[in-house]
Order: C-alpha cells, then structure tokens, then sequence
C-alpha cells in the first residue's frame, strides 16, 4: 500500500497547502518542504509526531468504519425526550484538525478525506 498525504497544512511563508503522512516523516529526517517555497518544517518533537500519528490513525479509522457507523446513532437524552443522532449526520460534522501554535502563529494539520486526488491521472 502506498501511502498517502493525509494530513495538510498552510505554509507559512506562501500560504500553499504542504501535505504530508506522519508515516513518512522517518523516511524525511523528520522533515517536510513546501513544494512551493521550498520552506522545511521539522517535527522532531516525539510527543508532537506521536499525537499526529494517533490523530491520523483515529481519521483513517472514522473513514474506514463508515459503513457499519453509518447504521449506528448516538442517543441523546434531553428531559423526558429521548433522541437519535445518525453517525452518519454526525461525520458529516466532524471536525478532522489538529491546531497547533508554531512559533507565534497558530495552524491548523487537517486530515485530508480524499488523499487519492493527489494521484497522477494516468492519459491514454
């Protein structure tokens, strides 16, 4: 299986997305470039590319288990009403970042739903 840029970011110099897998990060010196501007980014801190590798896994995991959440609710007890929140309704809602501070400015690692775009298109 290849593995795919799931996770996303703004550069901060170009504003460009850099995408990248928490599992290729070993394969890069903990290091990933803006294709654009060429800025690197490291990611050295253990504690750092340990939660992306758990948030990265818990996405793939939601996408992955959508065909048995979606015929599962969440059942919500307001008063003496009872109700039903489909799965299904509440990934639609889901919120896939990770903010984080890096150096003063704030930014956003958003799991990247639809990784398989990123694939050359093969011509005839």
């Amino acid at each position: 299986m290849q593995p795919r840029h799931l996770l996303q970011f703004e550069c901060l110099s170009c504003q460009q997305p850099v995408r990248f897998s928490v599992f290729e990060l070993e394969k890069l010196n903990d290091c990933v470039k803006c294709t654009s501007c060429h800025k690197k980014y490291a990611f050295q801190d253990e504690t750092l590319r340990r939660q992306l590798r758990k948030f990265e896994a818990l996405c793939r995991q939601i996408v992955d288990s959508e065909e048995i959440l979606s015929h599962t609710a969440v059942g919500i007890d307001i008063g003496e009403h009872h109700v039903k929140v489909p799965y299904k309704l509440l990934l639609t809602r889901l919120n896939s970042m990770l903010d984080l501070t890096i150096g003063d400015q704030k930014v956003s690692i958003v799991f990247r739903i639809e990784p398989l775009q990123d694939l050359p298109v093969k011509e005839a």
